[in-house]
C-alpha cells in the first residue's frame, strides 16, 4: 500500500519521474505473486505514468520490470485483490496482490490508454480477461482533447520509440491548429528539418486520428519505408478526405503501395487526390487506376500533372473514370498537364468527356493532345466547364482545331477562364477565338490569357480593332508577345474605347533597345489610364529571360501620371531599373494619388536615397495598403547604409500599417496627407502667380473692365480655393459627428437584438431538453434557466461601440472623404483652368497694346495688318479676333482722306482687349484716370523692344506676315518687311495715299469653338500657305475619339538639363 512506501523509495521515484519527464498517475504497493506457492511473496511498487507501467522493488531503488501501454496485450483479474499484466513484446507476465486495489489499477490503466490513444478501437488495445463480475469495470468518462488527442498520441509514440519529443510541434498543434480549427495536417507548417524519427511518430499518430480531414505532404520527399507507414495510416483511417502528395518522391514501385491501401480501406472517402510532380510513369498508374475505378464515393479533384505518364497511363486513368459510375457526378477538377497524351490518350479522355459530367476545370497544358477529338467531346458532355487551359501546346491550334474550339465556345454558357498562352496560335486564328468569346452573350466576366504567343504588331492591331467589342472580358494577359513600342501604343490607343477590361497585363512587351516610338508608347499608356476604360489593375513589368526590356528613365512619365490618376487600384512596374530618380518620383506621385491600393516595384535598382524619397511621399498618402517588400533592391541597398536603410524601411512599414488600419480616420490625421493649404504649393496655383508676374513685367495699366475683373478674380483665387477646402473639411467633420451619433444610437439597437436572440435561443434549449429528458422536473429547468441567465457571458456595449465607431465608422468616413476630394478636385481644376485662360488673354492684350503704342509714337505710318497670332484666320480673311469672344467684332475704322497727316488707324481689337461700350457717366468723365489693378512691388518701365520680344516668344517665333494685295496699275507699292520680321520703324516705309478699291471677296471662316483648343494652341494655327506649318507629333498615329474625363492637370516630369 502507498502508506508502506518509504521516504527513500519516494525520493527515488521522484528522481526517476524527473529524468523521464513524466508524472505519476498511480502509485500502489503490493505483493508479487510468485509462480511457486511455497516461496515467500516479495514486495513491489506499481508506478503508472502516462505512457508506462513500472514495477519497482522497495529498498533497492531499482525498476524490475516495465511495459509501455502499447506493449500490454492482456490484463487478467480473477478477483479484486489480484491483477496480472501480460506483455508479449517484453515477454513477461507480472502478477500483484494489491489488497483490494486491483479494480482501481485496471480502471486507471484503461483511462490513461483511452486518453493517450484517443480513437483507437477496442480490438487494438489490450484485452481484459477473467474479470468477474463485469460490474468491476467502471465506465470511462470521455474526454475532449485538442485535435483529437494528436499531441498525446504523438508524445506517447515518441516515448515508445525513444525519440525526443518536438515541443514546437506540440505547441503548434495545441495552440494554433486547435484554436483556428485547422483541419488539414500540413508538413510544410512544421519547423524544418524533420528527422526520420519525427516523420515516423507523426505519421503513426495520424493512424486513428479522427480530427484531421486533409493530409498535405507537398515537397517533402519520403523514403520507401515511410511510404509504407503512410500506407498503414491510409489503410485504417476513415476521416481523411484530401490527400496531397505533390513532389514527395513517388515512383512506379511506391505508388502501388499507397493505391493498394486505399483500395483496401472501404471506409475512406477521399474526395481530392494530388500526386503531381512524381515520376510514377505508366507502370505506376496501373494500381492507382484500379483504386479510381473502385472508389465507392467518387473523387471531386484529381491532379496527375507532370507524372511522366504517356498515352498508356492516360488511357488507364480515363478508362477508370469512365468505369466508375460516381465520377460523372463528382469529378469537377481534372489536371493532366505535362503528360504526353497524343492521339490514343486524347481518344481515351474524349470517351469520358463525351458523357454528361460536372467537370468545371480541365487543364491540358503541354500534353500534345488531339484538339479536334477532345473539343468535339467537350461540346457534347461538358456543359458546366468554367476553366479551360490548353496552354503550351505549340502548333495544336491550327485553323481546323480552332473551328471546333469556336463551336464549343459559342455553345457554352459557363466558361470564365481561357488560357491559350504559349500555343503560338496564328493571329487570324486567335481573332476567331476572341470574336467567339465576345459574341457569346451568355459569357460574362471572362479571363483571357494569351501570353507568349509572339503576336507582334499584327496581333496588337487585331486586338485593338476588336477592343470596343470585348464587352465581356475583364482580365487580359498579353505578356511577352513581342509587341514592341509601336504595338504597345496600338494596344493602348485601341482599348481607350473598351468598357470592360479591369486588369491588363503587358509585361515584357517593350523592345530591349529604345526606339523612336518609346515616348509615344508611354504616353499612350497614360492616355489609356486617363480614359473611360475601367482599368483598375495594370501590370507593365520589364518581363524576364529573352523578354526582359527595362524602360529605365523612360517610365518616369507614367510614374508621374499616377499623381492625378483616379481609377487605378493596382500597378506593377517591377524590373525597369528606374533607380533612385524613379523611386523619388513614385513618392511624389503618391502624395496626391488617392486611389492606388497596391504597388509592386521591385528590381528597380533603388538605393537608400530612393527609399528615403519614397518614404517621404508615402508618409502623406493614406490609401496605399499593399506593397510587397522589394527584397532585391533592399539587399542591394543594404550595402550602402544599413542603419539608415533599416530606419527608412521601418517607417515605410509603419505607413502601410497605418493605412491598413480602419480606425485611422478617427484617430486624427493632422500633418498627414493633403492639408487645407496644400494647394498653395500646387503647380496650378504657381502658374497663376507666374502669369500675374508676367502681366506686371509689361508695366502697362489695365484699362479694360473685363480684364480688370479677370485680374481681380486671379487675386482672389487663393482665397476661394482655400475656402472650398475649408468647406470640404467642415462638411467632412459634420459627417463624422453625424456618423458617430447614428452609430452610438445603433449600439443599443444591436445590443437589444443580441439579447433578444439569446433569450430566444435559451428558451428553445430549455424546451428541447424538457421534451427529451423526462427525468428533469420543472425546478431543474428553472435552475438551468437561471444559470444561463446569470452565468453566461453578455456582449459588452463598449465592444459593440468600438466595433461600430472605430471600425465601420472609420471606413465609412474614409469612403466619404474620397468622394468629397474627387468633387473638390473637379471644382479646383475647372477654376484654375478658367482663370489661367483669362490671364493669358489679358497678357496678350497688354502686349499688343504696348507694341501698337510704341509703333504709333514714331512718326512713321505702319502697316495696317494685324499682328498675327496662332489663332489667326486664313490670308484671304479680313482681320478677325485673335481670341474667342461672345461679342460681335466692332466696325473697322474709316480710312483717312488722301494727303492727310493723321496716323493710320490701329487694328480693331476684339476679345478681352476690345474696347467696351461706355455708359454716359463714363463718357462724361473721360478725362478721369481709368481704374487700375493694384499690384505689389515697383512698376516696370515700358519697353517696346521687350514687348516685341514677348510677342515673338508668345507666338512661338517671328509672326508670319500677310501677303500684300496685288498692286494697282499706276500706283507704287509700299515696301514690305522681310518674311518673318516684326514690323518696326526701321523696316517700314511711309505709304502713299491709296484710291478707293473695291473690297475683295471674303471667305467665311468658322469661328473656333471651345473644343478646338485654347487660344494659342496647336489647333488654332494659321492655315495660310505661307505660314509656318505646325504638325502634331502624334499625327501619324491612329487617333480614336472617346469620351474624356473632366480636365485634370497631369504634372510633367522634370526635364534633364
Amino acid at each position: 500500500m502507498s502508506e508502506e512506501i518509504s521516504a527513500n523509495d519516494r525520493k527515488y521515484i521522484t528522481n526517476l519521474l524527473n529524468q523521464r519527464n513524466q508524472e505519476s498517475i498511480l502509485l500502489i504497493s503490493g505483493d508479487k505473486i510468485s509462480k511457486k506457492k511455497s516461496k515467500k511473496p516479495s514486495k513491489r511498487i506499481i508506478l503508472l505514468t502516462k505512457n508506462r507501467v513500472l514495477f519497482i522493488k522497495p529498498g533497492q531503488s531499482k525498476v524490475k520490470k516495465e511495459a509501455h501501454l502499447l506493449d500490454i496485450n492482456e490484463i487478467k483479474s480473477s478477483n479484486s485483490n489480484e491483477v496480472i499484466i501480460v506483455s508479449a513484446q517484453q515477454k513477461f507476465q507480472y502478477g500483484m496482490n494489491t489488497n483490494g486495489k486491483a479494480d482501481e489499477i485496471i480502471h486507471q490503466i484503461r483511462t490513461v490508454f483511452s486518453q493517450q490513444f484517443l480513437g483507437y478501437p477496442e480490438d487494438v488495445s489490450f484485452k481484459l480477461t477473467d474479470i468477474q463480475p463485469q460490474s468491476r469495470l467502471k465506465e470511462l468518462s470521455p474526454k475532449d482533447l485538442p485535435c483529437g488527442g494528436f499531441v498525446e498520441t504523438y508524445s506517447s509514440l515518441c516515448d515508445y520509440w525513444g525519440i525526443p519529443i518536438r515541443g514546437d510541434i506540440c505547441w503548434d498543434i495545441s495552440n494554433i491548429t486547435s484554436s483556428k480549427n485547422i483541419k488539414s495536417f500540413n508538413f510544410g507548417e512544421i519547423e524544418q528539418p524533420i528527422s526520420i524519427g519525427d516523420i515516423k511518430c507523426l505519421l503513426t499518430a495520424l493512424k486513428y486520428n479522427g480530427y484531421f480531414k486533409g493530409l498535405n505532404f507537398n515537397n517533402h520527399p519520403f523514403a520507401k519505408d515511410q511510404f509504407q507507414i503512410l500506407a498503414d495510416v491510409l489503410k485504417v483511417n476513415s476521416t481523411v478526405e484530401d490527400l496531397s502528395m505533390n513532389n514527395v518522391g513517388l515512383r512506379s514501385d511506391t505508388l502501388p503501395i499507397i493505391a493498394n491501401s486505399l483500395s483496401a480501406n472501404k471506409n475512406l472517402a477521399l474526395t481530392s487526390i494530388d500526386i503531381s510532380n512524381n515520376q510514377v510513369e505508366d507502370k505506376g498508374l496501373g494500381a492507382f487506376a484500379q483504386y479510381i475505378a473502385g472508389s465507392l464515393r467518387g473523387i471531386a479533384s484529381l491532379d496527375l500533372s507532370n507524372t511522366s505518364t504517356g498515352k498508356l497511363g492516360i488511357n488507364q486513368v480515363t478508362s477508370a473514370l469512365k468505369k466508375n459510375i460516381k465520377m460523372p457526378s463528382t469529378l469537377s477538377y481534372l489536371n493532366l498537364s505535362g503528360n504526353k497524351m497524343e492521339a490514343d490518350g486524347s481518344a481515351g479522355l474524349a470517351s469520358f468527356l463525351a458523357n454528361p459530367n460536372c467537370l468545371r476545370t480541365l487543364i491540358l497544358s503541354n500534353t500534345t493532345p488531339s484538339m479536334e477529338t477532345i473539343v468535339g467531346a467537350l461540346v457534347i458532355g461538358c456543359s458546366e466547364l468554367k476553366t479551360l487551359d490548353i496552354s503550351e501546346n505549340v502548333g495544336k491550334l491550327t485553323k481546323k482545331e480552332v473551328a471546333h474550339l469556336v463551336r464549343f465556345i459559342s455553345s457554352s454558357s459557363t466558361l470564365k477562364n481561357f488560357n491559350f498562352s504559349g500555343t503560338k496560335v496564328p493571329v487570324d486564328c486567335l481573332k476567331e477565338l476572341v470574336v467567339a468569346i465576345s459574341s457569346n452573350i451568355y459569357l460574362q466576366e471572362v479571363n483571357l490569357d494569351i501570353r507568349n504567343n509572339d503576336l507582334g504588331i499584327a496581333g496588337a492591331r487585331m486586338l485593338a480593332s476588336l477592343s470596343d467589342k470585348l464587352s465581356n472580358i475583364v482580365y487580359l494577359d498579353c505578356s511577352e508577345n513581342d509587341f514592341g513600342d509601336e504595338g504597345v501604343s496600338v494596344i493602348c490607343e485601341g482599348f481607350v474605347t473598351n468598357n470592360s477590361i479591369k486588369k491588363l497585363v503587358l509585361n515584357g512587351n517593350f523592345k530591349t533597345s529604345k526606339t523612336k516610338s518609346r515616348a509615344a508608347a508611354i504616353e499612350s499608356v497614360i492616355t489609356l489610364l486617363e480614359s473611360e476604360c475601367p482599368i483598375e489593375s495594370l501590370h507593365i513589368t520589364a518581363g524576364s529571360g529573352k523578354s526582359l526590356s527595362p524602360l529605365k528613365n523612360d517610365i518616369l512619365p507614367l510614374v508621374y501620371s499616377l499623381a492625378t490618376n483616379s481609377s487605378l487600384l493596382e500597378i506593377d512596374i517591377s524590373g525597369h531599373q528606374m533607380g533612385n530618380k524613379g523611386a523619388i518620383a513614385l513618392g511624389k506621385a503618391l502624395q496626391t494619388n488617392k486611389t492606388l491600393h497596391t504597388l509592386i516595384w521591385d528590381e528597380n535598382q533603388t538605393g537608400v536615397v530612393g527609399f528615403s524619397g519614397f518614404q517621404v511621399g508615402l508618409e502623406r498618402n493614406l490609401t496605399l495598403k499593399n506593397m510587397p517588400t522589394p527584397l532585391t533592391d533592399i539587399i542591394a541597398a543594404h550595402r550602402e547604409n544599413p542603419v539608415k536603410l533599416s530606419q527608412t524601411l521601418k517607417e515605410i512599414d509603419n505607413c502601410i500599417n497605418r493605412n491598413q488600419s480602419p480606425s485611422r480616420a478617427f484617430e486624427g490625421t493632422a500633418g498627414i496627407g493633403a492639408t487645407n493649404l496644400s494647394f498653395l504649393a500646387s503647380g496650378q496655383q504657381q502658374q497663376i502667380e507666374k502669369l500675374m508676374n508676367r502681366i506686371k513685367s509689361i508695366g502697362r495699366k489695365v484699362t479694360d473692365p473685363e480684364n480688370l475683373l479677370i485680374i481681380k478674380d486671379a487675386e482672389n483665387t487663393e482665397k476661394v480655393i482655400g475656402g472650398i477646402h475649408l468647406i470640404k473639411e467642415a462638411i467632412h467633420a459634420s459627417l463624422e459627428m453625424e456618423l458617430n451619433q447614428k452609430l452610438k444610437q445603433f449600439v443599443s439597437v444591436v445590443n437589444d437584438a443580441i439579447d433578444s436572440k439569446k433569450k430566444e435561443m435559451t428558451q428553445q434549449i430549455l424546451e428541447s431538453m424538457q421534451n427529451t429528458f423526462k427525468s428533469m422536473d420543472q425546478a431543474t429547468m428553472k435552475g438551468l434557466a437561471a444559470g444561463i441567465q446569470f452565468g453566461s457571458k453578455d456582449v459588452d456595449e463598449e465592444q459593440i461601440h468600438s466595433t461600430l465607431v472605430k471600425g465601420a465608422g472609420a471606413e465609412l468616413s474614409s469612403r466619404a472623404h474620397e468622394c468629397f476630394i474627387s468633387s473638390l478636385d473637379i471644382a479646383s481644376d475647372y477654376t484654375y483652368e478658367k482663370i489661367t485662360m483669362g490671364l493669358e488673354s489679358v497678357f496678350k492684350d497688354l502686349v499688343l497694346e504696348e507694341l501698337n503704342q510704341s509703333q504709333g509714337d514714331n512718326s512713321t505710318p505702319i502697316d495696317h495688318s494685324p499682328v498675327p497670332v496662332r489663332a489667326a484666320p486664313q490670308a484671304t480673311s479680313p482681320p478677325l479676333a485673335s481670341f474667342p469672344t461672345s461679342k460681335p467684332p466692332p466696325q473697322a475704322a474709316p480710312v483717312p482722306p488722301s494727303g492727310g497727316n493723321a496716323p493710320p488707324p490701329l487694328v480693331p481689337r476684339t476679345g478681352a482687349a476690345a474696347p467696351k461700350p461706355q455708359s454716359p457717366e463714363v463718357q462724361a468723365g473721360a478725362g478721369a484716370p481709368a481704374p487700375q489693378p493694384k499690384f505689389g512691388g515697383s512698376k516696370v518701365a515700358a519697353n517696346s523692344a521687350v514687348a516685341q520680344a514677348m510677342i515673338r516668344g508668345m507666338m512661338g517665333g517671328p509672326p508670319p506676315m500677310r501677303k500684300p494685295a496685288a498692286p494697282v496699275s499706276g500706283e507704287d507699292t509700299p515696301s514690305q518687311p522681310p518674311a518673318g520680321a516684326a514690323p518696326s520703324p526701321s523696316n517700314i516705309t511711309p505709304s502713299k495715299p491709296k484710291p478707293s478699291v473695291a473690297p475683295r471677296a471674303v471667305t467665311p471662316v468658322k469661328k473656333p469653338t471651345p473644343s478646338s483648343g485654347t487660344p494659342g494652341s496647336i489647333s488654332d494655327a494659321p492655315e495660310t500657305d505661307d505660314s509656318v506649318e505646325l504638325t502634331h507629333a502624334t499625327k501619324s498615329r491612329p487617333q480614336v475619339s472617346h469620351k474624356r474625363k473632366p480636365p485634370t492637370r497631369r504634372p510633367r516630369p522634370p526635364t534633364e538639363n
